[in-house]
């Protein structure tokens, strides 16, 4: 039988526990961040940019959706880096 890296028999603080660990905030925060997003934006549009033309409406919106984008991939692209270093020199 060959060596299985996600099984939790053959050394403690496996790569299986260690993912699943640091993945679960990852998951929560890419479910909250963009609800968040929405809700600011809405308020945003509401309340405060009264005297933007629709243009430049688009315009916040665009560039706070790849703000949030941007998070989102530094979010997980620093998860991929850990799991890819300890996945190969474990």
């Amino acid at each position: 039988m060959a060596h299985d890296r996600w099984s939790d028999d053959d050394m403690s603080g496996s790569l299986a526990s260690w993912a699943i660990r640091g993945a679960v905030w990852r998951i929560v925060a890419s479910i909250i961040t963009p609800v968040a997003w929405l809700a600011l934006t809405l308020l945003y549009f509401a309340f405060w940019a009264n005297g933007l033309t629709f243009a430049q409406d688009v315009v916040v919106a665009v560039i706070s959706l790849l703000a949030l984008f941007a998070a989102l991939v530094l979010i997980w692209v620093s998860f991929g880096v850990r799991f890819y270093r300890r996945w190969t020199f474990s």
